[in-house]
């Protein structure tokens, strides 16, 4: 509940306080906040149950990463498949103007590129780190099959606020709350997944091709070959390798 509080809180302070005119400020000030709460937060919990801050807490580690990012790519193939066969449905302009961020316009400068990158890599590590590893590390006492389900219901309640928001993404929930905290349940390690997160982040690769200017169409359809072509080899390797 304590988490609830500072993610929604932070988020409608911040919306109160900020006008549009700012919404780059608005976006680095809600997630920072959210960040330093959340941590200030675990930390907390950690003191009262006696044991160390270590990143192994959060699911930062090296062992198992190559697993992780491979299962959590795997996982999540339909993902970037649906909208390469939807290019061919609709059109490449409208997908754009799906995957478009709201804040987003042209031109996009190389800082609006590093600050895109850093904000969704700031994003996947609150999403994934804290509120899958840290939580699911605190129920190592508990089902691994109930921990997941348990978690993966509380992180759908937090992934864009979607009681402000209204933004319940079934997609979303399905797989990043769901599989993705089952894939943490395999691996122990959250960085591939946040890996696996940003290459599934559509307004991230908006930003990416849109730094081609004119050609952000060209652009986006080969990134997005390129997202599907890594998933499916993921898929191939896990295979191979009776991984899945």
């Amino acid at each position: 509940m304590l988490v609830y509080l500072i993610v929604y809180g932070s988020t409608l302070v911040i919306k109160y306080y900020l006008k549009n005119s700012y919404i780059l400020l608005d976006l680095t000030a809600t997630i920072g906040i959210t960040f330093i709460g959340i941590f200030l937060v675990a930390i907390l919990v950690l003191k009262l149950n006696n044991e160390k801050l270590l990143p192994s807490l959060f699911g930062i580690r090296r062992d198992n990463l190559r697993n992780s990012f491979l299962l959590a790519a795997a996982l999540s193939t339909p993902i970037p498949l649906f909208w390469l066969i939807g290019m061919q449905i609709v059109g490449i302009d409208t997908l754009l103007v799906a995957a478009k961020p709201s804040w987003a316009n042209f031109p996009i400068s190389l800082g609006i590129l590093i600050f895109a990158v850093l904000f969704w890599g700031l994003i996947g590590t609150v999403a994934f780190a804290f509120w899958q590893a840290f939580p699911y590390e605190l129920m190592r006492d508990i089902s691994p099959r109930f921990a997941v389900l348990w978690i993966a219901i509380l992180w759908s309640g937090l992934y864009n606020t979607p009681l402000l928001t209204g933004k319940l993404d079934p997609v979303d929930i399905l797989f990043f709350g769901f599989l993705f905290t089952w894939v943490y349940h395999k691996t122990r390690n959250s960085v591939g997944i946040v890996l696996a997160y940003l290459l599934n982040e559509n307004p991230l690769w908006w930003i990416i091709a849109a730094i081609f200017g004119a050609n952000i169409r060209i652009a986006f359809m080969v990134f997005l070959i390129f997202r599907v072509l890594v998933c499916l080899v993921s898929v191939v390797l896990l295979v191979r390798r009776n991984y899945l």
